[in-house]
């Protein structure tokens, strides 16, 4: 019981928080005088007024620092992965954003976590990761200099059945950290069903054209940098179509920032 009510608490505090900015010192206050914090995983203490969710032994866990990338794609590099100066899993695919920035791979504790932001309670373990994610790579995503973020959009049809579009949770998280507007500029137009069941290059296929602009914002961003959020990333497939779109309305570069990256194809 006192687990379930510190979840729900959390998710009225974050729902207001996205109605209404001042709302989150109110919502937070509200929490912490009901309930001490604790953590989302093993329910220890928190120290108070934390940003976190989560413990640093829960968040090592989740998601232990990463070794070196592949500064394009974001797969993770072992030693010898570098073939003639291209990345294994990027060098075989014309991907149209320009970076990516993955807090961890996909896989156990963070694999598990990512399944939960799927579930109708998930808005809680949305926020935990949001959070973890701007304190670990805000600084790297602030060398970027993103004018807006954006989260990658969901079909209406999938965002009634779910309830909640978890991007949009990470989003908000980054734009804080960073400063920037989360501005919801994309629409899914078309829906494409699971790309999880599909080979590489069909994957590409699949979701070309699913994408456009809201019509007030094809003239918006000409010149700027932009950063697009989303959970997962495997072939980038759905990301470089919407950096394609993203650059054909005159963007000067798109970066990806997303939670797991899973093996490439």
């Amino acid at each position: 019981m006192p687990r379930f009510a510190r979840l729900q608490f959390a998710a009225i505090s974050s729902r207001l928080s996205a109605i209404w900015p001042s709302a989150k010192a109110v919502g937070r206050a509200l929490v912490d005088l009901a309930l001490p914090p604790r953590c989302l995983e093993c329910e220890g203490e928190l120290p108070a007024r934390t940003e976190l969710l989560l413990c640093e032994n829960c968040s090592q866990a989740i998601a232990p620092p990463l070794p070196a990338c592949c500064s394009r794609c974001g797969a993770v590099l072992a030693e010898g992965a570098w073939q003639g100066g291209s990345c294994w899993a990027c060098k075989d695919f014309s991907l149209n954003f320009d970076a990516v920035f993955p807090l961890g791979r996909y896989e156990g504790p963070l694999r598990e976590m990512v399944l939960r932001t799927k579930r109708l309670s998930g808005e809680t373990v949305s926020s935990a990761l949001g959070r973890l994610m701007a304190q670990r790579l805000g600084g790297r995503l602030a060398e970027f200099a993103p004018r807006a973020v954006m989260p990658v959009p969901m079909h209406w049809a999938k965002r009634l059945m779910r309830g909640v579009n978890s991007t949009e949770v990470l989003a908000d998280c980054l734009g804080r950290r960073l400063g920037a507007p989360v501005v919801p500029s994309l629409v899914r137009s078309r829906y494409t069903g699971p790309q999880k069941d599909l080979l590489p290059r069909e994957r590409f296929r699949n979701v070309r054209g699913a994408f456009r602009l809201r019509r007030l914002d094809r003239r918006r961003w000409q010149g700027e940098r932009l950063l697009l959020v989303d959970d997962i990333l495997t072939t980038g497939a759905t990301c470089s179509e919407i950096a394609r779109l993203l650059k054909q309305a005159g963007a000067a570069a798109v970066g990806v920032a997303v939670v797991a990256r899973a093996h490439g194809p």
